[in-house]
């Protein structure tokens, strides 16, 4: 069963003729009737009964009508409307992000950007698990940092953000705007997890500048490491993002005097893949408010 067939039908039994449907479908009239003799074997059942002067739809025809006439309404619905809501941007998105920039950058975007009528599917994980999803065709996009090498992704660098040194209010650095690496040389660390890319990075800054911090504790989850902190259990590295949004003041917030650590914001595709124009005007939305200074502290 295709679509001529269909259309063949649909005209037979309305104008109750193979001749008069013919010629409305600007065809020949034996292929009107090859299209009516194939969409009958197909099904197994006859359709029509042919009598002198026309025909009349059997109990299978009468059956197949209402049913013809919706399938072939959706195809015309697609065909006027597929490509104006595609442009438009209506449809959806799966997109992704990671721990440390999930909560921040997608909620404002979405309310700027979603309308009525469209679905965006979230998905929060770790790099590498994004990663697989993006090469799975999961994803459609997702929200991580760089260093992300991979000969099958594209990436585009979005944003940038610098990581402070946070601090209990009651630590002697508290008093101070800013710190050097060395004022955090041999303090007691509360560490994000390497699982994470920022952990590992972090890690990366304090090698670089060969700090050996003492790890006091290792955790997952960005909220525990401000608890920690505030606790007097040690200090840490943490996106600007994060600290621009954390309620309340039980910690402090410096910034590295100089050899400021900074991490990319970039949007992650793989190759190939045509990008959705409603994830398209979510990483505009998220590269603008990057740019605004939405998520700095003043």
């Amino acid at each position: 069963m295709d679509i001529p067939q269909l259309r063949s039908f649909l005209a037979a039994a309305e104008a109750a003729s193979i001749s008069r449907a013919a010629e409305r479908l600007g065809l020949a009239q034996p292929t009107l009737s090859q299209h009516l003799g194939r969409l009958e074997t197909s099904l197994g059942v006859r359709l029509f009964d042919r009598l002198g002067r026309g025909v009349a739809l059997t109990d299978a025809g009468k059956a197949l009508l209402p049913r013809a006439r919706r399938i072939l309404a959706e195809l015309r619905d697609a065909e006027l409307n597929l490509k104006r809501e595609a442009e438009q941007g209506a449809g959806s998105v799966s997109i992704g992000a990671i721990p440390t920039m999930a909560p921040y950058l997608l909620p404002p975007a979405l309310k700027k950007v979603v309308k009525d009528g469209e679905e965006v599917f979230l998905r929060e994980a770790l790099t590498g698990q994004l990663v697989e999803a993006l090469l799975d065709n999961e994803l459609d996009v997702a929200i991580t940092s760089t260093p992300l090498l991979h000969d099958h992704l594209e990436v585009d660098v979005i944003g940038h953000e610098e990581l402070l040194a946070v601090v209990p209010a009651s630590h002697p650095l508290a008093a101070k705007t800013t710190v050097s690496w060395a004022d955090l040389d041999h303090q007691p660390v509360v560490s994000l997890s390497e699982m994470h890319c920022l952990g590992q990075q972090i890690r990366g800054f304090c090698t670089a500048k060969n700090i050996g911090p003492r790890v006091a504790c290792s955790t997952t989850q960005l909220g525990t490491i401000f608890e920690l902190v505030a606790l007097g259990l040690g200090v840490s590295l943490v996106p600007e993002m994060a600290a621009a949004h954390l309620p309340g003041r039980a910690c402090r917030f410096l910034r590295l005097a100089s050899a400021k650590p900074v991490r990319q914001i970039a949007a992650a595709y793989r190759k190939g893949r045509t990008h959705p124009r409603l994830g398209q005007r979510l990483i505009h939305a998220i590269r603008d408010q990057i740019g605004s200074g939405l998520h700095r502290l003043p």
